[in-house]
């Protein structure tokens, strides 16, 4: 139904001070996923891109029988980097629903060999097997859907990656590429970094994350090959 809950505020576009438009949901929890199922987020033709980690809830419930589909892309990094920039950030994003207050005394080492340390978080979240363990055939389920349905960037080729969701998906013209790429490719003012120590690849706290997320890697290394013979299909289509 598009019809909101009485004590809900219906949806509408909010504009951050640094002339941002948001449409009021969180698409990046569960919750905020329910209550933009029931306001008709989808339906409502408000946003033309949404950002969200939980990609099986929201094709479930927000683009599920009413005729509106969406359409994937992801940008992709290595995975021990990403967990790695992940502990640094929560740290202290003390407003994220994920921040842990223990994590502002800990080491990297001490989340590494915690229980909370990340574990194949991409093929979990693709095959939507978020405990438990995992088999060689989840990691073939997930590189197919990332084949099928994603387009796929990567973070070390952001401007490459911009352009390519610029000529696939439309996203406005020329000035609006150039204002993407200085923002938000080669460590623009919007682009998503956090500074933090690099970790040594020779080291023991990498190995440990190799084997935790070997899984995330082979994947990772496949989601490299798809963005390379994606590109080469745009070239072949004249996208780019």
């Amino acid at each position: 139904s598009t019809k909101s809950p009485s004590n809900e505020s219906p949806l509408r576009v909010v504009i951050s001070e640094d002339g941002r438009k948001y449409v009021n949901v969180d698409v990046t929890t569960p919750e905020g996923i329910i209550k933009a199922s029931q306001l008709g987020f989808a339906s409502s033709d408000l946003a033309d891109v949404m950002f969200t980690p939980l990609l099986l809830e929201s094709v479930a419930l927000l683009f599920n029988g009413d005729g509106h589909k969406g359409r994937l892309f992801s940008v992709m990094r290595h995975p021990i980097d990403r967990v790695v920039s992940i502990f640094h950030y929560l740290q202290q994003a003390t407003w994220e629903p994920t921040y842990n207050p223990e994590y502002a005394k800990w080491t990297i080492d001490d989340y590494v060999q915690s229980e909370f340390c990340e574990s194949n978080w991409m093929v979990r979240a693709l095959t939507n097997k978020m405990v438990g363990p995992l088999a060689s055939e989840d990691v073939m389920i997930a590189k197919e859907i990332l084949k099928r349905k994603c387009l796929i960037g990567l973070m070390d080729r952001m401007e490459e990656s911009i352009v390519r969701f610029h000529a696939y998906f439309g996203f406005g013209d020329a000035g609006d590429l150039d204002c993407a790429v200085r923002n938000y490719a080669n460590g623009g003012d919007l682009a998503n970094h956090h500074s933090h120590p690099r970790l040594d690849p020779n080291g023991e706290t990498w190995k440990v994350l190799e084997r935790k997320n070997g899984l995330d890697i082979q994947l990772y290394e496949y989601a490299k090959q798809l963005f390379e013979e994606q590109g080469m299909w745009m070239k072949s289509q004249n996208i780019l």
